[in-house]
């Protein structure tokens, strides 16, 4: 799939597992610049996710 991404000009980024999904969920540094980023700043901001009521 990402192939086709890739031919319609979009970058992609594998963030992988499933487990991770909660890195973009609303609140996190990946939902807030949604519009307005690269895909290297995709990738940090995935890195800076916080679990947010995990103890």
């Amino acid at each position: 799939m990402t192939r086709l991404y890739d031919r319609f000009g979009f970058d992609t980024a594998d963030h992988s597992p499933l487990r991770e999904s909660w890195r973009t969920a609303p609140g996190q540094p990946v939902w807030t610049e949604l519009a307005h980023q690269t895909r290297d700043e995709l990738m940090v901001n995935l890195m800076r996710a916080q679990r947010i009521g995990q103890e």
